[in-house]
């Protein structure tokens, strides 16, 4: 039998993660700039007070859900690297995979980005190590396409991976963006724009 001491805690972590859900599906209608407390409250049917017991603010609540999505996309990058394919391979993998990711959860890459394009925004210890778990992953595979021979020697994994990062967001914030107005102005497609991307990117590291 559970004691009265688990079951609060139970109770609490339910609670918290009602909370969060809740948030997520505010923002799935009216964005992740139009969450509010006041929206949760009403959403949970929770008095704000109450809310504030769990989460100090809507920015922590945000800041948890960011980490939530990047170690959804660490997972999917984990994938890479179990195919059977280069290392070569799986960096342009990384890139496809991430626009996958884009596409079909708009909602945690807006929240995966936030911080990115938002410098007034701090980054909680856990948030940066979130997004250096992915680093790491970028340089480990970045590294072995070195030892492989298919990738460039003189470029440093490690400054690579953050140049793959800040590369493929700003990619897709302009997708984003300015992707209709290209393809009805311009006649340039998604899919045009991101293979003239991996094109630019796969001669720029080819050894």
């Amino acid at each position: 039998m559970m004691s009265t001491k688990d079951r609060k805690l139970l109770e609490k972590e339910n609670r918290r993660e009602s909370i969060l859900l809740a948030a997520e599906t505010i923002m799935s209608t009216h964005g992740i700039h139009g969450l509010s407390i006041d929206l949760i409250a009403n959403e949970t049917q929770l008095a704000k007070g109450t809310i504030y017991l769990y989460f100090k603010s809507k920015e922590e609540i945000l800041s948890i859900l960011s980490i939530k999505a990047r170690k959804l996309l660490l997972q999917e990058f984990q994938k890479i690297q179990k195919k059977n394919i280069s290392n070569f391979e799986q960096i342009k993998e990384l890139v496809h995979t991430n626009y996958a990711f884009y596409k079909k959860k708009p909602m945690y890459y807006d929240l995966m980005s936030l911080y990115e394009v938002n410098n007034s925004l701090t980054e909680t210890e856990e948030m940066h190590e979130s997004g250096q778990d992915i680093a790491n992953l970028i340089v480990d595979i970045a590294t072995k396409a070195q030892e492989e021979g298919t990738m460039n020697l003189n470029i440093n994994p490690l400054h690579f991976s953050f140049c793959l990062w800040g590369m493929t967001v700003g990619m897709f914030q302009l997708l984003k963006v300015r992707g209709t107005l290209m393809n009805d102005k311009m006649n340039i497609s998604e899919r045009d724009l991101l293979n003239t991307f991996m094109e630019t990117l796969e001669n720029g590291i080819k050894k």
